[in-house]
């Protein structure tokens, strides 16, 4: 099957688990996107904050507090000297889909969240060098949703996402910021 079709699929079953929810949640959808910065813990070639990032985010509560989200991402890797391991213009891309659990604090939300996706390392690759690769991976990440209004928050997160790469390293971090719209 396509992506496209297993998207739709996933949300229509998500939709469906969290009809109970809604009822007890002031909303029960969530767009947002984020801006930031990342990179590689484990490369040689750019620091851990190096490259910029965006990020899409599309959740929905399936029970009160918990949240799954799919997030939709790209990160840099070429930092200043324009190569990543072989790679020029290189980027990370990764689709994760998460469990999150939410604490209320009063006038924020504090998130955390764990989950599995897939991960694409791609760029032009130099003469000699390895081609990008694309596997599976990992998330865990930390988030804070600010209230402004019913509708619409500030919303900043951390996270570290492990790729199961073969030939190019496998460890990276985000860190971003950005606004949320619920309905």
């Amino acid at each position: 099957m396509k992506r496209s079709t297993w998207t739709a699929v996933l949300l229509l079953c998500l939709a469906v688990a969290a009809s109970p929810a809604a009822a007890q949640e002031r909303y029960t959808f969530t767009v947002g996107v984020l801006g930031g910065v990342g990179g590689s813990a484990d490369s040689s070639d750019g620091g851990v904050f190096d490259g910029g990032s965006l990020q899409v985010n599309l959740g929905m509560i399936t029970n009160v507090r918990t949240h799954v989200v799919l997030r939709l991402g790209r990160l840099d890797l070429d930092g200043e000297e324009g190569i990543y391991e072989g790679l020029d213009d290189a980027q990370l891309e990764y689709f994760n889909v998460a469990g999150e659990y939410r604490f209320d604090q009063g006038y924020y939300d504090f998130g955390m969240y764990l989950g599995l996706g897939s991960y694409k390392l791609k760029g032009s690759p130099l003469p000699g060098e390895k081609e990008g690769e694309t596997a599976l991976g990992g998330v865990f990440g930390i988030d804070g949703d600010f209230d402004i209004t019913r509708h619409f928050s500030i919303i900043a997160e951390g996270s570290a996402h492990y790729a199961f790469f073969d030939d190019h390293s496998t460890i990276y971090v985000t860190a971003g910021a950005g606004v949320a719209f619920h309905f």
